[in-house]
């Protein structure tokens, strides 16, 4: 007698059927179980993404993830860190909800909105594969991390001048060429100000001013003008940096040996997302390794996955002098100082 199995009986086809239908139920309800409902993320049909990206990568990153998701389609605001914020949160008191993701350099406002109910609190099935520092109470996750440098453009700076420290930027000899972007509209440019005083550069807004520095909206805006040529030298926060270098534009950089700050990119499903389970694909996919990645290759920040390459370009965070987590060091209240002070240096209101 021919052997068929354990039984000696071989299924029929509609046993097959039978149990792959119920290998697929399972699979599904084991994805909805982990935070996952696939089926319910289609019929949203979207997902709506804030965040503060590199301009150029977010639209081939935002492909990526469709080619992996067909189905569900993206929507995206950019902005910087201090105005996204405050989209999201006067949003949420009006009541007008329309941001499924947020992703941001998260100042004290995000801690307050967690307690508010900003986030929703879910599991990714990849989480993982993150350390437990980058996930907070299952509702807030660090996915990318940005340092703070100073670039020069390598065409019109001989590397005798180039800078090699924060203070340098003061240096009179750059005056009317120093680039840099505005305080009061990202909170990682806010840490960096406070790490300046830290160090010891007093009067950075006064001495920045004298120096007729230039300001430029985001890092994009600031890479972009040192590559024109409409200023040598700028601070820049490096999201926007590795891109760049790898087509092979002809910028200097340093990390300055007397230190830098760190900034956390992190992100959540909005509590009251019109599309939360578009909104919990779209971020569990970005924690994937496969997500991982086009997050680094396009948007310039290395991320924070368990075993993810490093940048092609730019030192590993490990290798760097004095990193500090410029969270730590902004409290509420000199945030606030640090922004009142500089607007009322430049005049803004």
């Amino acid at each position: 007698m021919a052997d068929h199995g354990c039984s000696g009986i071989k299924p029929t086809r509609r046993a097959v059927l039978a149990g792959a239908a119920s290998l697929a139920a399972i699979g599904a309800a084991r994805a909805q179980q982990a935070g996952l409902d696939m089926a319910a993320a289609k019929k949203e049909g979207k997902v709506v993404i804030y965040n503060n990206w590199q301009p150029n990568g977010i639209e081939p990153l935002l492909q990526k993830f469709r080619d992996a998701n067909p189905g569900i389609q993206t929507e995206q605001i950019r902005l910087g860190s201090n105005p996204l914020i405050e989209r999201f949160q006067t949003e949420f008191v009006a009541g007008r909800n329309l941001c499924d993701v947020l992703v941001t350099f998260p100042d004290e406002r995000i801690g307050e909105g967690m307690k508010n109910g900003w986030a929703a609190q879910w599991t990714p099935p990849e989480i993982g594969n993150f350390a437990p520092e980058y996930n907070e109470d299952n509702r807030l996750f660090t996915i990318q991390h940005a340092r703070e440098c100073i670039i020069w453009n390598k065409a019109q700076v001989r590397p005798a001048d180039a800078p090699k420290d924060w203070a340098d930027l003061l240096d009179p000899k750059w005056k009317g060429r120093v680039g840099m972007n505005p305080p009061w509209r990202s909170v990682s440019i806010q840490q960096i100000c406070a790490f300046w005083e830290d160090i010891g550069i007093k009067d950075a807004p006064e001495r920045l001013k004298a120096n007729e520095v230039r300001f430029f909206e985001g890092s994009g805006g600031i890479i972009q003008a040192v590559v024109r040529g409409d200023v040598r030298v700028a601070e820049l926060t490096d999201l926007p940096l590795n891109p760049l270098l790898e087509d092979g534009a002809p910028i200097g950089f340093i990390y300055p040996k007397s230190g830098t700050t760190l900034s956390a990119n992190k992100a959540f499903v909005a509590a009251k997302a019109p599309n939360p389970n578009a909104g919990k694909v779209f971020l569990n996919w970005l924690m994937t390794e496969q997500g991982q990645i086009h997050l680094q290759t396009y948007c310039g920040l290395s991320v924070t996955r368990k075993g993810a390459p490093p940048l092609s370009k730019l030192p590993a965070t490990s290798a760097l002098s004095n990193v500090v987590d410029g969270e730590k060091i902004l409290t509420p209240e000199r945030q606030t100082a640090i922004v009142d002070k500089w607007r009322s240096t430049f005049g803004i209101r």
